[in-house]
């Protein structure tokens, strides 16, 4: 069995995977810790493939799944969460905007709770760099209707920095509908549903640039995602 598995949703990231992968594998190579990163691609029409590749050459530790067909980062994680064999569950985005440190001092402190989530949002936190202003208040605005609609009492649902123990993955994988970006708060409304105890912790956190995500275009399919997921049979 396997300590960790990192899952890493990839969409054209050909500019910025290289050296996430290359940090996060040196960091875990030190730690001593067993552990997979997984690179799940979701329909790249760039060279993010070929760059996984090379950087594999030097890390076995690194797998891939390609999908040609355009699945989103929510279908992008819940396969990596079919392929992933660790005891400890985790994923972040390809950008680096959560460092390999901040996610290994998360995992460190999940002790009995079922999962443990990083925030920005609450008293601790670090920001080195800020979300552009319209990034920050669609970021509130959505949690507002997280809370409002799914009932969830988190600060941060979409920080992607994660741990959750594999058997909460286990219990909750084949009932979480594939949403795109509104995934985060659908995953915590199901192991709410659940029951488990999922902890949330002040992480350090640096916004980077060349996003691919479009707030005007996501946003009503989000909303949308978080309506079906509340009222379905």
């Amino acid at each position: 069995m396997t300590d960790y598995s990192i899952i890493i949703p990839a969409y054209n990231e050909e500019k910025r995977i290289r050296n996430t992968l290359i940090k996060y594998a040196d960091f875990f190579r030190n730690t001593k810790k067993s552990f997979e990163i997984l690179v799940v691609l979701n329909g790249c029409k760039d060279r993010t493939i070929d760059v996984v590749k090379d950087v594999g050459k030097k890390y076995n530790e690194i797998k891939y799944a390609n999908y040609d067909e355009a699945i989103g980062k929510g279908g992008a994680l819940l396969e990596g969460f079919k392929l992933a064999n660790g005891d400890l569950i985790t994923y972040t985005d390809a950008d680096g905007a959560t460092l390999p440190e901040t996610l290994y001092e998360l995992s460190e402190k999940i002790s009995d709770y079922d999962g443990i989530i990083g925030s920005r949002w609450i008293k601790g936190a670090r920001i080195l760099k800020k979300q552009p202003i319209a990034r920050r208040i669609a970021s509130r605005g959505f949690n507002l209707l997280t809370r409002l609609i799914l009932g969830l009492n988190y600060k941060d649902t979409q920080c992607a920095a994660k741990v959750f123990k594999k058997k909460t993955i286990n219990k909750i994988k084949d009932k979480v509908e594939r949403t795109n970006f509104a995934i985060d708060a659908v995953i915590l409304y199901h192991m709410k549903k659940e029951g488990f105890r999922i902890k949330e912790e002040p992480i350090t956190w640096e916004d980077k640039e060349f996003s691919t995500l479009r707030i005007r275009k996501v946003i009503p399919n989000m909303l949308m995602a978080l309506i079906k997921t509340r009222f379905k049979r």
